[in-house]
């Protein structure tokens, strides 16, 4: 990062923001300076380990710039989580994606062009469609945020051809200014990154990549017996972890094995249901000493402080995605581990897997000449297409995908949940006596569903009605049964489209493409590899690998510069190193009472406002408050991990919780103070 001895004339307007907005007194390192170059009108690549703060780097300033930011991220999960947060903190923010029905997706619309949100998350997929970015152009769009930037290079270990085309939409939106983030970029994946986004004398910053609180460590397994043994000897010492697994197989074994042995833990991966997803994460996040297992799927927007450890059971596909996870260990500042197991068996397997995501051209050709003489949209599922091209599912996947990457194939907006629904010609006499149907069918003429069929997702639906999910549905088969509307109910999946009506050999398809990203996958895999089989310092290695100058002495952190790994003390156990910054303990003696009022005060917040409990206040400020038992504005603002917006919103209710406490003989005592918003001095 730039070195803060040069000025930052944007630092006390940002710092005001940072305490007003989320409740921060102080920048991490590195933040300050990329919001004022933002501030200032300038683009920026920013390159931040993960967990260090880089969705403030956009977030503060689109609270201070006037305009809409834009912000284009690639999960659905983690536009969801951000937005949830920002929302939490009283920051107008939305999302657009295929998860929306159409209702629901249009009245977003309509209020992005009053100017009632401050930020927008789209995925680049959306920013394919030319109605869209006539939208985005009469907007005012003051900045451009590209988060996980790397995805853009052809070098990166996650590369995606939508987000290769957003220099085009930049040079179309012309932004005042644009800032891509990531958390894992080489040297040539960062020069890539400034050459497709076409940016012109953009301002780099590249916090260090050091963790010197991480022990990093490869064990050798024999096989899955012995793997299995290390991962429950880790579950075992307490703590929160990640076990990361190569595939969702893997991971529901490991998962049964922890449960057998009656550890607490949960298991995380794509082919599970999105409630069971979202359950799992609010249970490894809300609790302290639980393990989460789970296929590389887990992990984006997770910020648990006190991780203790990441095991990968199975070898990673590239360091990038090695560093981004470990990454998610010890931000707490506190000694954590990350554990390889290795089995070189477990590199043919990767390997295997990178073949099979960049299939045969018989394949691709064999879906494209069964959607071809199919005929419209295929809407009988993707297992269907499997069994009909005589492939496997995995390969079929990963073959639609990569032709919907090349823009050949184009899958629809239908999905699990949603319904179509078209209006007939509504005579009076028709429209159903039940007043929900009839505030459902007010909402239907509004969107014009007379025109062209709208889709719903039934729970936005209730939402939006104020009624339960059952009596949405109900609605609905009322409006059906009256002849007004004609539904068609719920396909589970997505419908595929061919966008050329041409025999696949003159579609356009790009076959040398597939080929070189497959090349690139096992060359990303084999520097893993490297990695395992390292004889210098492992530490040294991700340096070096992430174009940083190591210091050429021993790190005493890895296995291979401080001896047996296996003989040290358990990483909860360990002592920080004396220049480790930790915060001091928060005084014991917290009053029961308050928190348990805190507790169940969060928990209704929680389920009125759709949120997760720890996205209003976390476990440490809720007993640092428990323990302070603050009465007013200044006693509450004094709370670390407090602040103005939440006072305003939550204040008062709080403030009468602890009265209570205090009527009840309990005694307020001191915890580690809010700092104050002042001016930080310059220092070389």
């Amino acid at each position: 990062m730039r070195r803060m001895s040069e000025p930052l004339p944007h630092f006390e307007h940002a710092q005001t923001g940072l305490v007003r907005h989320f409740g921060l007194a102080e920048f991490r390192p590195g933040q300050a300076e990329v919001v004022n170059a933002v501030l200032s009108g300038r683009n920026a690549v920013v390159v931040m380990p993960t967990g260090a703060g880089k969705s403030l780097c956009f977030q503060l300033p689109a609270t201070l710039l006037p305009g809409l930011t834009l912000v284009v991220s690639p999960l659905i999960a983690l536009m969801k989580d951000q937005v949830e947060q920002l929302q939490a903190r009283g920051i107008s923010a939305t999302f657009l994606n295929s998860s929306l029905g159409e209702l629901e997706r249009a009245d977003r619309i309509r209020r992005l062009r009053a100017g009632e949100y401050k930020l927008l998350y789209v995925a680049p997929e959306r920013l394919r469609s030319p109605s869209f970015l006539e939208l985005l152009k009469g907007l005012s769009v003051d900045l451009l945020a590209v988060d996980e930037a790397h995805c853009i290079s052809q070098w990166g270990h996650d590369f995606r051809p939508d987000y290769a085309a957003l220099g085009k939409v930049r040079k179309l939106l012309r932004p005042p200014r644009t800032v891509a983030l990531t958390a894992t970029a080489t040297p040539e994946v960062r020069s890539d990154i400034v050459r497709s986004l076409l940016m012109k004398d953009p301002q780099i910053f590249v916090a260090g990549f050091d963790r010197p609180n991480l022990y990093l460590e490869v064990v050798k397994v024999a096989g899955d017996e012995d793997r299995r043994s290390v991962c429950e000897s880790w579950a075992q010492k307490g703590g929160s972890g990640i076990i990361y697994c190569a595939t969702r197989k893997s991971a529901d074994a490991m998962h049964q094995t922890l449960q057998r042995r009656k550890m607490s833990s949960v298991v995380y991966h794509a082919g599970l249901e999105d409630d069971e997803r979202h359950r799992a994460q609010d249970e490894f996040m809300q609790q302290e000493n639980v393990v989460a297992v789970a296929t590389n799927a887990f992990g984006m927007g997770i910020d648990k402080p006190n991780i203790r450890f990441v095991v990968h059971a199975h070898i990673p596909k590239a360091v990038e995605a090695y560093y981004q996870e470990i990454g998610r260990a010890g931000r707490d500042g506190k000694p954590a581990d990350a554990v390889l197991l290795f089995n070189h068996a477990d590199v043919f397997t990767q390997q295997r897997l990178i073949q099979s995501n960049h299939p045969s051209e018989v394949v691709f050709a064999d879906v494209w000449s069964t959607l071809l003489e199919h005929g419209g949209p295929w809407d009988k599922g993707q297992q269907a297409l499997a069994d009909a091209v005589g492939s496997s599912d995995f390969e079929v996947s990963a073959a639609l995908k990569i032709l919907e990457r090349q823009g050949l194939v184009e899958r629809g907006q239908r999905g699990e949940g949603q319904y179509g629904v078209l209006l007939h010609d509504v005579k009076p006499e028709k429209a159903p006596h039940s007043a929900v149907a009839r505030q459902l069918l007010s909402l239907l003429q509004h969107a014009d569903a007379a025109k062209s069929e709208v889709t719903l997702e039934l729970q936005g639906l209730a939402q939006k009605l104020g009624v339960s999910a059952e009596d949405a549905r109900h609605a609905l088969s009322l409006l059906e049964k009256a002849k007004v509307v004609r539904l068609r109910r719920p396909f589970a999946g997505r419908t595929l489209r061919l966008l050329r009506e041409l025999p696949f050999a003159s579609a356009g398809f790009n076959m040398e493409r597939v080929r070189e990203q497959e090349r690139r996958g096992l060359l990303l895999l084999k520097q893993m590899t490297d990695y395992a089989y390292a004889r210098h310092c492992r530490r040294e290695f991700l340096l070096e690998y992430f174009g940083e100058d190591g210091t050429g002495d021993s790190c005493h952190s890895c296995d291979i510069c401080g001896g047996d790994g296996s003989l040290r003390p358990v990483a909860s156990e360990r002592t920080p190193k004396p220049t480790t910054p930790t915060s001091p303990p928060l005084a014991p003696q917290h009053s029961e009472l308050a928190e348990a009022g805190l507790r169940a005060f969060r928990r209704e917040l929680s389920r009125s406002l759709g949120l997760a409990p720890f996205h209003i206040f976390n476990d440490l400020t809720l007993k640092a408050l428990a323990t302070a038992l603050p009465v007013d504005r200044q006693e509450f603002l004094e709370v670390k991990g407090t602040g103005e917006r939440q006072w305003e919103k939550f204040g008062p209710k709080i403030a009468e919780i602890c009265l209570m406490a205090r009527a009840a003989g309990h005694v307020p005592r001191p915890v580690p103070r809010a700092r104050k918003a002042t001016r930080r001095r310059a220092s070389a």
